[in-house]
C-alpha cells in the first residue's frame, strides 16, 4: 500500500510547513498548539485543502480525489464533528450510511446495542461519553469501502486522556490503516511506542 506523504506542508495564515508520512498499521501522533493548524493538517491530508507550500501525495498522486477517497476525518472541530444536540442515534445512522451498510433507525439501534451504548432516539451526542463517542466515530469511519488512513483530531479537547484514546486508535492501525492523532503539547505520550511529528516543524 502507497503511504500518504507530506513534505513541508504549509496553507498561508493556517499551517505552518508541517511533514508527516503515514504508513499502513501505524500511528503518528502530531503534536502542537490547539487551533486551526490541526484542523488544516487534517483537511490537507485528505485533500480538501490546498496547500500554499510543499506537497502531499498518496504515493505518487498527489491528486485531491486520491486522497479524497483514500483519508476518513474523524471527529474534526467544524468539518466532521458531530452536532452536539444530534442524536447520537443519527449520528450512527449517517455514519452507518457512509460505510455502505444499512442505516434506518433499527440498523443504528442494533449497532449501538452491538457496542454497548444507549440507543434511546433522544440521546444526544453531547451526552455521549468522549470515550465512547471517539470509539464509535473511529471505527464507523474505518469501515467506510475504500478507507486506508484515519484522521483524528484532538481528542484531548474532550478531556481524554492518552489511555482512553490510544487503544482505539491502534486497533485501527492494527487492522491496516494508517492513522494520525493530532494532540496538544500537553498530552503526555510517555508509556507508549508513538510515532511523533510536530505541526509547523518541518524539518
Amino acid at each position: 500500500m502507497a503511504n500518504l506523504v507530506m513534505t513541508d506542508g504549509a496553507v498561508s495564515g493556517l499551517l505552518e510547513p508541517t511533514s508527516v508520512e503515514l504508513v499502513a498499521g501505524e500511528v503518528v501522533v502530531a503534536v502542537g498548539r490547539p487551533g486551526h493548524g490541526n484542523v488544516a493538517l487534517a483537511l490537507a491530508l485528505a485533500g480538501r485543502l490546498r496547500l500554499t507550500g510543499g506537497t502531499v501525495a498518496l504515493g505518487e498522486d498527489p491528486e485531491p480525489g486520491a486522497l479524497q477517497a483514500a483519508v476518513v476525518l474523524v471527529d474534526v472541530p467544524g468539518v466532521t464533528e458531530p452536532d452536539d444536540s444530534v442524536p447520537f442515534r443519527v449520528v450512527v445512522a449517517e455514519e452507518l450510511a457512509l460505510a455502505g451498510r444499512p442505516a434506518g433507525p433499527r440498523a443504528a439501534s442494533a449497532w449501538l446495542r452491538e457496542h454497548r451504548l444507549a440507543t434511546g432516539p433522544g440521546l444526544r451526542t453531547e451526552d455521549v461519553p468522549p470515550a465512547d463517542r471517539i470509539r464509535s466515530l473511529t471505527e464507523l469511519g474505518a469501515a467506510r469501502p475504500g478507507a486506508r488512513f484515519l484522521v483524528l483530531v484532538s481528542p484531548d479537547r474532550h478531556g481524554l486522556h492518552r489511555r482512553d484514546w490510544w487503544p482505539v486508535v491502534r486497533a485501527a492501525a492494527d487492522d491496516g490503516l494508517g492513522v494520525l492523532v493530532t494532540v496538544s503539547e500537553a498530552v503526555d505520550l510517555a508509556g507508549e511506542v508513538v510515532h511523533t511529528a510536530t505541526i509547523g516543524g518541518a524539518a
